[in-house]
């Protein structure tokens, strides 16, 4: 048996083990997906385990704080630019009239997350503190596919607020 085929088989045995939604079942599955790629030619299955742990794990983190990062910036918390030197990030102050708009808009959300059953303000409201979508879902005991579609149902939320309705 290739090497790839038994860390796949190693790594959905691992899988079994996890809690759905958890950090460590996304790493597992991207670890999955990094194990099947016809690029690897590690020929040791302990090797390549820890391999594609360890590069999955790096990504998986790479990527959850770039998310959290896109949020705060779509929320208005921070404003990124891009310099030679780097990335400058600066916490900016709202002003009196972007607060209340801000608070406006998440008003009009609650209303409309009240829409989407018992936990959709709930939902809202882990997603307004930062956290992703699959981790929100996981609080409030919805399914990632639902927690999808209510994100995609409040963006509708916000487009008709915004006037970007399409």
């Amino acid at each position: 048996m290739d090497a790839r085929w038994a860390v796949v088989a190693r790594l959905q045995n691992d899988l079994v083990r996890v809690n759905p939604g958890s950090d460590r079942e996304q790493i597992i599955e991207r670890a999955i997906d990094l194990a099947l790629s016809e690029s690897r030619t590690q020929q040791n299955p302990d090797h390549l385990y820890r391999d594609v742990l360890r590069n999955a794990k790096y990504t998986f983190y790479r990527s959850k704080q770039r998310g959290q990062t896109a949020w705060a910036r779509y929320n208005g918390q921070f404003d990124i630019s891009f310099a030679e030197e780097g990335v400058d990030v600066t916490d900016h102050g709202a002003t009196v009239e972007e607060e209340v708009e801000g608070g406006n808009l998440l008003r009009y959300l609650r209303m409309a997350a009240n829409q989407l059953g018992s936990v959709g303000v709930a939902f809202l409201e882990h997603l307004a503190n930062g956290k992703r979508p699959t981790e929100a879902a996981l609080a409030v005991g919805i399914s990632r596919a639902t927690a999808y579609r209510n994100i995609a149902a409040l963006r509708k939320q916000v487009d008709a607020w915004t006037g970007e309705a399409a």
